[in-house]
């Protein structure tokens, strides 16, 4: 389990509400220490209440900002490179193109808030819980609910997440539709239901997150790693993943398939000299046997497989778009809503084969062998059956 970094403010720390006098001298006595100019001093608004401040530009870049109390300021195009931002309450606010590059957003509250085009480049939004004085034996916290840096429902489409380090994060139904999320820490962060259509995941660590229903479509997510994800019900429509690995991933309902790079590497090569025998009519390569294997969402499309030993191989969602499986042994295989349309399959062997809702639409099966075959809800239409 992840540990919650806490701090505590001690009772002789207590802040008195600044005047509005005060904190414009603040502003620009932190402009001045920015510009190492005599007498500047570095800001700290530590529990300061701006809720709604009109703080659009601002330059505040390495400023303390503990605990803050920044819910629905407009901050658009503001400079908070390198803020101390731990447990800020940013509720609401607008963040557009802000900057907040390496900034400290453990524990903040980011819900609702609007941060798209912004900058969080390397920024640090794990767990962090800010306890206040105690108040009658009662002790106070700051931020977001539980230490869990909270970005739910915020809006951060083409936002700058660079290593962004968001582990245990909550980000239930975000916008980060064409963020740059390239090497960034998602561990154990929820991503239920969020918008991720052509963002940037290179690299990214997914290791035991929750993304169900996920909109992942376009994402490039090239050697993201997902060990331990719930991916269930997601969309990989048009995802590139290759170098992913998700042999220890949830995978229940989601619309995806797999390449073959994404195979073991002794298995492509069983495949790959399959494919020289098949071309070259069995004077190179050799033939594929591949008995009880798992290629469950494997894309084979246009592949020929023609003559492999292939029976009780699961291919459940598998794709055979238009593949060369004539003649071969797929007898007890399992191709449950497999994809089959017009695919070649000449007398295949599919005794005791599942093809429950398999789409055969336009495949070639004379005298094919499906005795014992079980084809409920199968697509036929146009299909040449035995």
């Amino acid at each position: 389990m992840q540990a919650i970094l806490s701090r505590r403010q001690s009772d002789d720390s207590t802040r008195v509400a600044k005047t509005p006098e005060e904190i414009v001298r603040i502003f620009d006595l932190h402009e001045r220490w920015l510009k190492k100019q005599a007498g500047g001093m570095r800001a700290d608004l530590t529990f300061q209440v701006l809720s709604g401040a009109n703080l659009v530009g601002i330059v505040l870049r390495g400023a303390k900002l503990t605990g803050c109390d920044l819910s629905y300021c407009r901050l658009g195009g503001a400079d908070l490179r390198n803020c101390d931002l731990f447990s800020a309450d940013l509720h609401g606010a607008d963040l557009t193109e802000a900057d907040l590059g390496h900034a400290d957003l453990r524990g903040a509250n980011l819900r609702d808030s609007k941060l798209s085009g912004a900058c969080l480049e390397d920024a640090d939004l794990r767990m962090g819980s800010l306890m206040g004085p105690a108040n009658g034996g009662t002790v106070s916290f700051h931020g977001s609910d539980k230490g869990v840096t909270d970005l739910g429902s915020a809006v951060a489409d083409n936002a700058n997440l660079k290593g962004a380090r968001l582990d245990g994060t909550n980000l239930t139904t975000v916008d980060l539709s064409g963020a740059d999320l390239t090497g960034a820490k998602l561990g154990r962060a929820n991503l239920q239901g969020a918008n991720m259509r052509n963002a940037q995941l290179c690299g990214a660590d997914l290791s035991n997150a929750v993304l169900i229903k996920v909109d992942l479509s376009g994402a490039d997510m090239k050697h993201a790693m997902v060990q331990g994800a719930n991916l269930e019900g997601s969309d990989f429509t048009g995802t590139a993943i290759d170098g992913v690995d998700f042999a220890r991933a949830s995978l229940a309902g989601a619309r995806i398939t797999l390449s073959i790079t994404s195979l073991a590497e002794d298995i492509q090569q069983i495949i790959s000299d399959h494919v020289t025998w098949a071309d070259s009519h069995g004077a190179k390569g050799k033939r594929a046997d591949l008995v009880k294997r798992n290629f469950v969402r494997i894309n084979f499309a246009g592949v020929d497989l023609s003559g492999a030993s292939l029976s009780e191989c699961k291919f459940g969602s598998a794709v055979f778009r238009k593949a060369q499986l004539s003649m071969a042994n797929l007898s007890s295989a399992d191709l449950n809503n497999a994809e089959l349309v017009e695919a070649s399959m000449t007398g295949v062997n599919l005794s005791k084969a599942d093809l429950t809702d398999a789409d055969l639409s336009g495949a070639d099966l004379t005298e094919a062998n499906i005795g014992g075959a079980t084809m409920t809800g199968a697509k036929t239409d146009g299909a040449k059956l035995p």
